[in-house]
């Protein structure tokens, strides 16, 4: 210990001594190292720490399995089937995805809910903080109006009142008696505030309608291949059953910590992790050079340390001593870094690009991180330089070590590699940010199919049970969307179930007249839009062939369709489809239920509208577009035109609606042109990180090299003074030098374009 701590005075008094060698050392392994933290913090919350869920390799996801594969919603009666049939699940509970209206207060909001089985904090094993949660049957109809609400939003919507356990609020304008408040944390960290209990009516007891989804609580002892290999069995006996709804269809069930991270966010976090991989590399090579530039000038030292007695262990260790020195210092430095670059990612990334229930923050478990890359990374740069620095050639270490003198060969040859090494992971790192920047370029040139100059858009939230018929809602949105067209500096407005960019909607199986009968269960799907007939024209969507959808389009008309180029291309090839027709179930209004098939004759045919992100895999979608007049559904949305894109016309547009129901909530109201940015900001937030760790490269790799070029230039001085003498001009000189310097970056470079074209497949998926 006594060793221990001489050597550490020493090389504190040693790096004091060299101010300017410690500063850029203390500089760079600081940014390698805080780099790394900084996305370590957002692997480590989002794939290495606990779930705050107890027994949560118990707990999966249930789903149907389609016949072409992945993930679909589940149908009432098959859940029920597969609740009572079963015998791997412990609990099962279903769960349905939304938001509630909550007015009879101030000012109305719109609140993100679910409606859950009795059982759904079971399988979490979720005890309430206040109250309790849901008990035995409140999922039954008739005993389905309580609710449960979050910690958080128990204190900002009703300051923390302990009173509120038992009292009445009003969710789309039913009373919901709230019975528990959830502890503080992993509840908090969902996007959902109130839960409600799921009730199935009468009329949703269905095969054919996909629309919740579903958790359970594997049994002690049962595993997740049994769990698939008994409900494998189930499925194909209802199948058998059942061949209309569930013919080819199979039960999905997948691991809760295999569904909680999209594959696309666990891909960026492994690629981001590996370019600052690359920094911390670029930076160990960068300090290697500097340990064995100033090892050189030391070697007269070490020379008579040895001389005198000094084994080469003990010298090794002096070496890795000042190493791990600046390692820890560097560490310090990183740890500052990590938090502000922390701190700021999360400020400036995009929303809901993260999973719930993760928690990203600076901890133990990252100073620890920050600590052991410490270590390592003054053990990597510290041990080659420390063992070449205490070779036992006492002689030829003189000889080399004096002033002027060329230095070593060996020791140019291996500074020259870690350059080498540098500028091909820095050319790596900037082919790879240089890839992303140009595909984010390249998404938002994307052809969207429609004008989004001047576009406003709002969800207008509408409770299913609000009208007592469809006849009444059609009225009621006709009203909304008269209103709004009649304001001031607005061109034109329309209805849609889906805004543009925003999914789907609704997907529905279809199946032409006249073509090969397809059963229904395996028949091709398509999203299926209910818009008012003034949709195309505010969006400037052109028509290919036929008409839009107009005003006689209504309720006993004979049903009218428009489809997207997509679905003419892919199911009318060479033929004209207007004038066909497509036969889709009937969507009720207001249930969860479908009902017998509506023959849509195909009167014209538009241009494709994008439906998914820019960057969505699939380019465009098969569509059809109806009436909402004769396809009427409550979940709605408006899109409006208006003379100028202005803050004042968006406060009209609320007045309006308001002037029609001043309960009617109106959610989310953004620009088409917002839609489209924030559909490319995950894009746009990795090309930016990409680019920033590039840019650090770069610029460590060009003090790498510069530092080996003016470090040489030194050794040489005695070189260079002889040749002057002989009659070398400073052109001759200037040439001499930039040889060396050209030379290990053309072979820096020509290694660094053989690994990006290796990056360039990796970052392509």
């Amino acid at each position: 210990m006594s060793d221990i701590l001489q050597d550490i005075r020493f090389g504190s008094r040693t790096l004091l001594k060299n101010p300017g060698f410690a500063l850029v050392a203390l500089a760079t392994i600081g940014i390698g190292i805080g780099a790394n933290a900084a996305i370590f913090s957002f692997v480590d919350g989002i794939l290495l720490r606990p779930s705050p869920y107890r027994e949560v390799d118990r707990i999966v996801r249930v789903l149907e399995k389609p016949p072409g594969g992945g993930r679909n919603g589940i149908s009432t009666l098959n859940y029920l089937d597969w609740e009572k049939q079963n015998t791997v699940f412990q609990y099962m509970m279903a769960q349905s995805w939304g938001s509630v209206s909550l007015t009879g207060i101030e000012n109305p909001v719109q609140v993100p809910s679910e409606r859950v089985s009795a059982r759904f904090f079971d399988v979490f094993k979720a005890p309430a903080a206040l109250g309790r949660t849901f008990a035995e049957g409140e999922d039954q109809a008739g005993r389905d109006h309580v609710a449960v609400i979050s910690h958080s939003f128990w204190v900002s919507q009703f300051g923390a009142d302990p009173g509120i356990l038992g009292r009445s609020i009003t969710l789309d304008g039913e009373p919901y008696a709230v019975v528990g408040v959830m502890a503080p944390g992993t509840f908090d960290l969902t996007t959902t505030k109130i839960w409600r209990t799921l009730a199935f009516p009468p009329e949703a007891m269905t095969r054919d309608f996909h629309w919740f989804g579903a958790w359970a609580l594997l049994k002690p002892g049962v595993s997740l291949e049994q769990a698939r290999t008994q409900m494998d069995a189930l499925a194909i006996r209802i199948a058998h059953d059942y061949p209309k709804s569930n013919k080819g269809w199979g039960i999905g069930i997948d691991s809760f910590k295999s569904v909680l991270v999209a594959p696309e966010l666990k891909l960026s976090l492994y690629v981001l992790m590996g370019a600052v991989g690359m920094v911390l590399l670029i930076a160990c090579a960068n300090l290697a050079n500097l340990t064995l530039a100033r090892g050189i000038t030391r070697e007269r030292e070490v020379a008579i340390r040895a001389a005198l007695g000094a084994g080469r262990m003990r010298l090794v260790r002096q070496f890795l001593t000042e190493s791990l020195l600046l390692s820890v210092g560097g560490g310090v430095i990183g740890l500052f870094l990590a938090y502000a670059g922390l701190v700021s990612m999360k400020m400036t990334m995009p929303e809901n690009i993260l999973p719930p229930n993760v928690r990203v923050e600076m901890d133990g478990r990252i100073l620890l991180f920050i600590l052991a890359l410490s270590l390592l990374t003054g053990l990597i740069f510290g041990i080659v330089p420390a063992v070449k620095a205490t070779r036992h050639d006492l002689a030829n270490a003189i000889k080399q070590g004096g002033p002027g003198s060329s230095g070593g060969h060996a020791s140019k040859r291996l500074r020259g590699t870690l350059v080498v090494a540098e500028v091909a992971l820095a050319f790596m790192l900037l082919a790879g940010a240089g890839l992303l920047i140009r595909s984010f370029f390249q998404l938002q040139k994307v052809d969207t199919g429609f004008d989004s100059t001047n576009v406003v858009t709002a969800y207008l939230p509408i409770s299913e049970r609000r009208f007592h018929s469809a006849e009444e809602f059609k009225l009621y949105v006709r009203r909304i969307n008269d209103a709004v067209a009649a304001v001031p500096g607005v061109r034109s407005a329309a209805l849609t179930s889906a805004l543009p960019m925003q999914g789907w909607g609704y997907g529905m199986p279809f199946q032409v007249v006249g073509a090969k009968a397809v059963d229904v269960a395996n028949r091709p799907d398509c999203f299926f839009k209910m818009v008012s007939s003034q949709y195309f024209k505010t969006l400037g969507i052109h028509f290919t062939r036929g008409r839009p959808l107009d005003e006689h389009d209504v309720k006993g008309a004979p049903p009218a369709a428009v489809i997207n180029e997509t679905m003419a291309k892919k199911f009318f090839p060479n033929e004209n489809p207007v004038g066909k027709r497509i036969l889709v179930e009937e969507i009720a209004f207001g249930k969860t239920r479908l009902g017998p098939e509506i023959p849509w004759e195909v009167v014209g045919v538009v241009a494709d509208e994008k439906v998914g992100s820019p960057g969505s895999s699939n380019d465009y979608s098969p569509g059809i577009y109806v009436t909402v007049d004769q396809s009427p559904q409550t979940g709605q949305a408006i899109v409006v035109r208006g003379e100028t894109n202005s803050t004042l016309l968006q406060r009209s547009i609320r007045n309006a609606i308001r002037e029609v129901n001043k309960d009617q909530i109106v959610q989310d109201m953004k620009t088409l042109d917002q839609i489209k940015v924030e559909s490319v900001a995950p894009d746009r937030f990795r090309s930016i990180l990409m680019g920033i760790f590039a840019g650090v490269a770069l610029t460590l790799a060009a003090i790498g090299l510069y530092g080996v070029i003016s470090y040489s230039v030194v050794q040489r001085t005695r070189e260079i003074g002889v040749r002057t003498a002989l009659g070398a001009g400073p052109a001759d000189i200037l040439g001499l030098v930039l040889r060396g310097g050209m030379l290990m970056t053309a072979i820096g470079l020509a290694l660094g374009v053989a690994g990006a074209f290796g990056l360039a497949q990796v970052l392509a998926s």
